[in-house]
């Protein structure tokens, strides 16, 4: 979450309308008439911005003289925007004399606006017919040709839809969402020689984010599916601009047509006083007086966002933006719900107006920033931090989300100071702790002991607040009964937690022996919340609520084991567990390593990932044994797998598709020895930033070592099965060392690419030699770089053997249980109930471990 927008501190439309309302008749005459003549002068001179600006306070002062509305109409007409001059048009339709210009632009954005709602209704004969109206007042508005092929394509009919994006194009070639569905009517046609052609040719010009992915994953599939119904999934959310909703609409007769100042300051003064749930009410109570007034739309929106109702927020806030196009307040917390919606391009649109209209905003750089990083810009995002270090009132922030930035760039130190110089300020920043500690896991310069004390030293800085007032549980001392479940996690979304999760979770909630409970500290929802949803008997939303309340929560809720899955990553909520909200209490799958609370009894791992005595002791955790950690589902549509290139190119292939940040200097050092061992050898490097800086970077280093750039080839990051689809190129992939990624190593495992690694001495450190543990690929373990380049080497001499693992991969993966969900769930059961019995009889938390034989 960002900070609470400013308080608010004028009181809106009423006051001008009020003060209108207190002027005779000739005074009011004359200041129509200054109005009018003003803008007309303006917008003679084509000052347009000027004039709006001026027609924007008549509608403030005289908001039942028309002129005001239809100029502001007219702009929007002039800018294209004919859906956003609908209810303009129509508010100064109501107010003007009869006007059969004005009335043709009414009909066209009403014509456009129906068609839009017959689109969604599925009556796309009546959409046809409705853009073909627009296009007889309008005949090159491009929104209305592609509304055409758009229900043509739904019509089943692509042949006639092409020429309606071919005229889109020509009038707004940069519109990627038009290229999306030209290319999509061109596969439809069976034109798929066409489409891919059309695909590059619309990259050139916008046409990016995961709708790319899509129709990708869509036209590589068609041939080897053998023909399925194409679905249209070429509507991508995060390339839209913001959305222009519906102004004010016109009141009934006799209906009050200005607040008081007095009913503005009971919507304002909660606000002003972070009392969010009351202004929320007194703002919907508000609206329902006064619909679509400014001021009333700006506090529930924001009241909204304050509250954490992030989805809600956005829809009020998009018309509150509407309304009033320049307020710092909802610029800010428009961007930030965007943002948080991973609609980038929006919020990115928004962004730069804040900054624009209110250069000294402290927030506006930071969000930028963000907002950048998540594009993949990694070099301007860093330039908008430091513009925002220089206005940040705290420079908290400001620091926490440079570090972030710096473990995208691989810069670990500059982040561990940053962390570092939040916490100096702050010293309570738990999520501060948490960003120190993730980096330092991931800093090979760092010892596995100093990691160690590191996460100690959180534990001492918070625990002795906590400890006096661990609550005593009553829990029922009952071994053999239903225990009741907690899992509280932020990542009960779209993550890699949630995917090592959800396989193991229908056999949890089958248990009979087990009741679950979630404590989802997530933003938003997505289609994966809802699957895991349905496995939860509880679900509690904690995402707002203080730790104090969600310890309270847990006791009522009686549960008698609490499972976090988050560690040190992104907001966590580990000071509920370090107050002891439950009697007993695990970590599992999010954080390879300690929590560093003595609150905390077990870590949940596997013998791959903690292998022995000097691993345990770096745990103030005990550790129950899994035969695998986690259950890993494959992708459902990850493709075949494909011969073993180097059969046909004639020479290796190495791969890697760990995240740059993961890619150290040292790593590239020993690459390059492998490659330069293996002068033929190329090598493909994926999850790129979108921008060119990360394989700039990777390219100056591997010049260093005196390797070519023509021998590398370089992949953004992409969507699932684009990413799996990679490594068809790719015969054997290279872990980045120390720190690898499991999820990373499973999926090329599961696509036939083994992954040559080196066992780290840290828990991060084995992630490679965890995922090739389970597969019974030890000789793909190294034990230190010299060792790794020789087994590099003496697999470009075994390309046989390469091609035949390759070709029986995906059955030597289901036979181990890092495949085999139900031997986890059965494995999980049968550890809480160790646990349980051991709490019930007295017993301290002790290491113990559970066999996949314990599940037969």
């Amino acid at each position: 979450m960002t900070a609470t927008p400013t308080a608010l501190t004028d009181s809106g439309n009423a006051e001008a309308a009020s003060l209108a309302a207190t002027l005779s008749a000739d005074q009011r005459a004359a200041l129509v008439h200054d109005f009018v003549a003003t803008i007309d002068k303006l917008t003679a001179i084509e000052q347009h911005d000027d004039a709006c600006a001026i027609a924007r306070q008549m509608t403030q002062f005289l908001p039942d003289e028309g002129y005001g509305w239809k100029t502001l109409a007219y702009d929007r007409l002039r800018r294209g925007d004919l859906p956003g001059s609908r209810d303009l048009l129509r508010r100064a339709a109501s107010l003007l004399p009869p006007d059969a210009q004005l009335t043709t632009h009414l009909a066209a954005a009403e014509a456009m606006h129906a068609g839009g709602l017959a689109s969604r209704a599925g009556q796309h004969e009546e959409a046809v017919r409705q853009f073909e109206t627009v296009l007889t007042v309008y005949p090159h508005y491009p929104d209305a040709n592609h509304g055409i092929a758009l229900a043509l394509l739904a019509l089943r009919r692509p042949l006639e839809a092409l020429p309606r994006l071919e005229t889109a194009i020509g009038i707004n070639p940069n519109n990627g969402q038009y290229w999306a569905n030209y290319v999509d009517a061109l596969i439809h046609a069976n034109r798929l020689k066409a489409a891919w052609v059309v695909l590059e040719l619309g990259q050139r010009h916008g046409l990016q984010g995961p709708v790319v992915d899509q129709l990708i994953n869509l036209m590589s599939n068609l041939t080897s599916k053998g023909g399925y119904t194409i679905q249209h999934a070429t509507q991508d959310d995060s390339t839209q601009q913001p959305q222009q909703p519906q102004l004010e609409p016109e009141r009934a007769k006799g209906e009050q047509k200005n607040p008081t100042l007095k009913q503005l300051e009971a919507i304002a003064t909660p606000y002003n006083k972070r009392q969010f749930d009351v202004a929320e009410k007194n703002a919907r109570a508000f609206l329902e007086q006064f619909p679509g007034h400014a001021m009333g739309t700006k506090v529930l929106g924001l009241a909204l966002y304050s509250l954490g109702q992030l989805d809600a927020a956005r829809e009020i806030l998009s018309q509150a933006y509407a309304l009033n196009p320049e307020d710092s307040d909802v610029l800010h917390a428009y961007t930030a719900t965007l943002e948080a919606a991973n609609q980038h391009q929006a919020a990115l649109a928004v962004c730069q107006k804040l900054v624009a209209c209110h250069p000294k905003h402290p927030e506006g750089p930071r969000l930028m920033g963000l907002i950048l990083a998540s594009l993949g810009r990694l070099d301007e995002a860093e330039q908008s931090f430091v513009q925002a270090r220089k206005l940040a009132v705290d420079p908290t922030t400001v620091a926490i989300a440079q570090g972030s930035l710096h473990i995208r760039q691989g810069r670990l130190e500059d982040a561990v100071e940053q962390f570092r110089c939040a916490l100096r300020h702050t010293p309570d920043l738990p999520h501060g702790w948490s960003n120190l500690l993730f980096t330092l896991a991931h800093n090979e310069a760092v010892s596995a002991d100093q990691l160690f004390a590191e996460h100690r030293r959180f534990g001492e800085h918070f625990e002795p607040k906590f400890r006096a007032k661990w609550p005593k549980h009553t829990n029922t001392r009952e071994p053999g009964r239903r225990l009741r479940i907690g899992i509280i996690s932020a990542d009960l979304r779209g993550h890699a937690v949630a995917s090592f999760l959800l396989p193991v979770l229908p056999g949890l909630a089958s248990d009979p022996g087990l009741e679950l409970y979630a404590y989802s500290n997530t933003y938003g929802s997505d289609a994966t919340t809802e699957r895991l949803r349905a496995h939860f008997a509880h679900w509690r939303s904690v995402t707002l609520m203080p730790d104090e309340e969600v310890v309270k929560q847990i006791r009522a809720d009686g549960i008698d084991i609490l499972i976090d899955l988050g560690g040190h990553t992104a907001e966590n909520r580990l000071l509920v567990l370090a107050r002891k909200a439950a009697p007993l209490q695990a970590c599992w799958i999010g954080y390879p390593g300690t929590t560093g609370l003595s609150a905390v009894d077990y870590f949940i791992g596997d013998r791959f990932w903690v292998p022995n005595d000097a691993f345990r002791a770096r745990f103030t955790e005990k550790i129950a044994y899994l035969p695998a950690v986690a259950p890993f589902k494959p992708a459902e549509l990850a493709p075949p797998i494909n011969a073993l290139p180097a059969l046909s190119n004639g020479y290796m292939t190495f791969g890697s598709f760990n995240r740059l940040e993961k890619l150290r200097r040292h790593t590239i050092a020993m690459w390059a020895q492998l490659l330069r061992a293996l002068p033929t050898a190329r090598m493909q490097i994926g999850a790129m930033p979108s921008d060119e800086t990360g394989a700039n970077k990777l390219l100056a280093w591997f010049d260093e070592e005196g390797i070519a750039r023509e021998r590398f080839d370089f992949r953004s990051r992409g969507s699932i099965p684009v990413f799996l689809q990679q490594h068809y190129a790719v015969d054997v992939c290279l872990d980045s060392i120390p720190f690898g990624g499991l999820t990373t190593a499973l999926q090329s495992l599961w696509m036939g690419v083994p992954t040559l690694t080196l066992a780290g001495e840290t828990v991060p450190g084995r992630s490679g030699a965890t995922a090739m543990g389970h597969a019974g690929l030890e000789q793909f373990v190294a034990s230190d770089p010299q060792d790794f380049v020789q087994r590099g080497v003496a697999l470009a001499n075994e390309i046989p053997m390469l091609a035949e693992l390759r070709a029986t991969m995906r059955e030597r993966c289901l036979a181990s249980p890092m495949f085999q969900p139900d031997v986890v769930a059965q494995s999980v059961s049968r550890a809480l109930r160790t646990m349980w019995q051991r709490w019930c009889a007295g017993l301290p938390a002790e290491t113990f471990e559970v066999t996949a034989q314990d599940t037969k």
